[in-house]
């Protein structure tokens, strides 16, 4: 009995501590102008793709699994807005919340009530 409270003790220890590491430092970027500085520009990858942010309000990329995309964006009320052209199909516009901890990127698409992707700058 004693062994399973331990056990159990170190598990939950183990669990809590690591949360605020897996958590990270990502502060919420919620102005056009600190989303142009941060992230416009910027070689963009993850496990799907590349994709790079336009000042001109147009994006493009590359993703593994459906190939060569293009779109536009607006940075609106908080959010990176954007609308892609992936295989000649609208995806429709989803607005995603912009979190940063140095050259990392996590975006959360529907408002920040979405599916996270965390995205490297170079």
């Amino acid at each position: 009995m004693r062994t399973s409270i331990f056990a159990i003790s170190v598990v939950v220890l183990v669990t809590t501590s690591a949360l605020p590491a897996l958590a990270g430092n990502f502060k919420r970027i919620k102005s056009a102008e600190e989303f142009t500085a941060l992230v416009v520009g910027k070689k963009i990858e993850w496990d799907g793709g590349t994709a790079m942010i336009h000042a001109n309000g147009k994006t493009d990329g590359k993703l593994k699994k459906q190939g060569k995309y293009a779109g536009n964006w607006v940075f609106s009320k908080g959010f990176y807005c954007r609308n892609l052209v992936i295989n000649k199909k609208e995806t429709g516009t989803n607005c995603q919340t912009v979190e940063i901890d140095g050259n990392s990127m996590r975006l959360t698409r529907d408002q920040g009530k979405g599916q996270s992707t965390v995205l490297s700058l170079k």
